[in-house]
């Protein structure tokens, strides 16, 4: 399962200046009082931001540790919007939002096209007449970097091992990661998990955003209003025709 040990350490690991900059770009696409369902939600933090700017949202996360975790950051937050564990492939009864979005790469970690292609389905269904689609993705430049990526030591009094290879699927990656856990009585516990990521060239994700219905599709880069060859992160924004 994703994120199981790894939600403990996961907002240490966060570039956290990330979250102000993703909630700037819900709020150039996304009117303020609009309802906002966020994919692949993690420890809540993005949600937290844009609650406290009065958009309604409601997370959506397939880890359990990281809705818990979520739930952790409200209180301490003061905010509080509905969680939901389940899968991004499967929104049944999630519907009329202003906006479905995902960000911090978690499309990535569909391991299939026809994840994907279902997802895009999904969120078409989920939105509202006029709604957006807005997410990012790994860059082909991007996951072909993280090939032979090594980080060995500690976090927040934790010891992390990480090492990504490339995957068997073309533009894939796997981030195998070892947490070494200090226990009341001083030994460590150990903790393996392995993550798959994958991405696709622009005209893929295109294709398959045209294929679930949407139009008016954009395409940039990097938070900038434009798309750049060297770009690491994509950002799609996708229309639901009124």
């Amino acid at each position: 399962m994703v994120y199981e040990q790894f939600a403990q350490l996961y907002d240490e690991l966060m570039d956290t200046s990330l979250y102000a900059k993703w909630a700037t770009y819900v709020e150039e696409n996304v009117h303020p009082s609009g309802t906002v369902l966020e994919l692949g939600c993690g420890s809540g933090q993005l949600g937290i931001q844009l609650a406290q700017k009065g958009y309604k949202v409601t997370g959506l996360d397939v880890s359990i540790d990281m809705l818990t975790l979520a739930q952790q950051r409200q209180q301490e937050a003061g905010f509080h919007f509905p969680l939901i564990h389940r899968d991004m492939t499967d929104l049944s009864g999630l519907t009329n939002f202003s906006a479905v979005i995902s960000f911090n790469d978690s499309f990535c970690y569909l391991r299939q096209q026809a994840d994907l292609r279902a997802a895009f389905q999904q969120s078409h269904c989920a939105l509202k007449d006029g709604g957006v689609l807005l997410f990012d993705v790994h860059s082909v430049q991007k996951i072909t970097s993280f090939a032979g990526y090594s980080y060995h030591g500690e976090v927040n009094g934790q010891l992390l091992v990480w090492d990504s290879y490339a995957g068997e699927e073309p533009l894939s990656c796997e981030h195998d990661i070892r947490i070494f856990l200090q226990r009341e009585d001083g030994l460590y516990e150990r903790y393996d998990e392995c993550h798959y990521e994958r991405t696709y060239p622009i005209a893929v994700y295109q294709e398959l955003l045209e294929e679930a219905g949407f139009v008016d599709i954009e395409v940039t880069g990097d938070f900038l209003p434009s798309l750049l060859p060297e770009a690491d992160r994509w950002f799609f924004k996708a229309v639901k025709k009124g």
